[in-house]
């Protein structure tokens, strides 16, 4: 397809703007003549995925934590590009590509190079609908993957084998924020609509939200696409994973990452692995265990939390300061209450925050319009806009690292009218934006096909 020049010339200008602002930071850049020692993720990748629990890593954030930050945003990013919601499609609920088509739209998008797609992740829609507003002929819809990588040349570059397991969430939380209530139950398989035949958890007063813990642990037997829970699916793959790839224990991974109600199954899945998969073999425990959760809501209580630490489980959270999902459930009760969450932490509905939290804002983008619209906060695509400008904690200026600012107006109108880059183009009818060679999307639209003059009006 032929690129437009005022499309390209659009672009450009908006490469301009943006660098012009990023200048203005930054101003002419490090004229000590100093060489900086240029740090590889292979030598540090423990580190980064929370070994010290980010310790020195976040003020200013370390470009190459961003960069994994990025990446695993990418890995949840799919689950939405690749689910079919559309309610006129045969397909519906289920993913619109086969595994080999996934693992090589990853390779495409650079998140996965090098990752082959092994599981699909299915769950109960009789437990989603109050979540996601999904009804479908069949109970069981897709809502995650779980990937292996296997190239030698990016094993080598990573330090490591890493296994991802990705959970879609929702880009409109209204559907199921209305519905979550503020139960707390055991985290434990005795709350699962059926329960499965894998080991119970052990930390009886770690608690989770009901509805979060129902979602990854039931069943529906009438169901093609969900005779097993995304536990019973989940704990599996994993379990052969790590058997396929026993000899390499010291040099394995297993990453997890998700956005909104797939942040907080991310949260619950990776508690489960660590306790009864890698800490239960002592030639295991040495893997760790990593969350990359994006706009997660609270998951559980106090100890919960404090049962995720003991246990080793790295969560990162990334958060937008005006997203209303993080904020929920425990909206009375929670770990904002300081030493008052201590003295009411068995109330059914006092929730705590797990792991360590960046938090950025929205408003410090020059590229984003300005919006009171709760639901575009809460973007996955603008949560992986803002970590790509995101500085340090200090509330330092946006500078970005070179994400394509494009793919926010994916599935929103939040990009400012400058850009010229059309609202919610990842729907078909806007599919005239296109890739170019260098990796940039840009505005193409279709030349129209012209019309034929009749025959006697033909030039001859």
């Amino acid at each position: 397809m032929a690129l437009s020049k005022l499309a390209i010339g659009n672009w450009k200008k908006a490469e301009y703007y943006l660098s012009e602002y990023n200048d203005k930071i930054n101003g002419d850049g490090d004229r000590d003549g100093k060489t900086k020692t240029v740090t590889q993720l292979c030598n540090i990748w423990r580190e980064i995925h929370g070994a010290k629990h980010w310790n020195g890593l976040l003020d200013p954030i370390n470009p190459l934590l961003k960069a994994e930050i990025l990446r695993y945003g990418d890995f949840a990013q799919q689950c939405y590009d690749s689910f079919d919601n559309d309610q006129s499609s045969k397909y519906y609920g289920n993913c619109k590509r086969s595994k080999s088509s996934l693992s090589h739209r990853l390779e495409l998008v650079k998140c996965g190079r090098g990752y082959q797609v092994t599981k699909y992740i299915y769950a109960n829609t009789r437990v989603l609908d109050s979540f996601f507003g999904e009804e479908t002929n069949d109970s069981g819809a897709w809502i995650g993957f779980i990937a292996v990588c296997i190239d030698p040349d990016e094993i080598k570059r990573l330090g490591r084998r890493d296994i991802v397991v990705a959970w879609r969430g929702t880009e409109t939380p209204h559907e199921w924020m209305q519905n979550l209530r503020d139960i707390l139950v055991p985290a434990t398989t005795s709350h699962a609509t059926t329960c499965s035949n894998i080991q119970t958890l052990s930390k009886p007063d770690a608690r989770v939200e009901k509805g979060f813990l129902s979602c990854y642990t039931s069943t529906d037997e009438d169901s093609v696409r969900c005779r097993f829970s995304a536990r019973e699916i989940v704990v599996g793959e994993i379990t052969r994973l790590l058997n396929e790839h026993k000899d390499e224990q010291q040099n394995l991974s297993i990453t997890f990452t998700g956005h909104s109600l797939g942040a907080a199954l991310a949260t619950l899945s990776a508690y489960d692995v660590k306790q009864i998969i890698v800490n239960s073999q002592d030639c295991m425990s040495s893997i760790p265990v990593t969350v990359f959760a994006f706009a997660s809501p609270r998951v559980g209580n106090l100890s919960f939390s404090q049962h995720m630490e003991e246990i080793g489980v790295n969560v990162l959270r990334l958060v937008n300061s005006r997203d209303l999902v993080p904020k929920v459930p425990g909206v009375i009760v929670n770990e904002k209450l300081g030493w008052l969450t201590k003295i009411l932490h068995w109330l059914p509905w006092a929730y705590v925050h797990v792991g360590v939290e960046i938090v950025f804002d929205s408003s410090v983008s020059p590229l984003l319009k300005k919006t009171h619209n709760p639901a575009f906060f809460h973007n996955l695509e603008v949560y992986l806009h803002l970590v790509d400008g995101f500085q340090g904690n200090k509330k330092l200026p946006f500078k970005s690292s070179g994400r394509d600012a494009a793919l926010v107006n994916k599935s929103s109108d939040l990009l400012i009218e400058t850009l010229q880059i059309p609202s919610y183009w990842w729907e078909r009818r806007n599919k005239e934006v296109v890739k170019r060679v260098d990796g940039i999307f840009v505005y193409s639209p279709t030349t129209p096909t012209p019309i034929p003059l009749p025959l006697l009006l033909s030039p001859h």
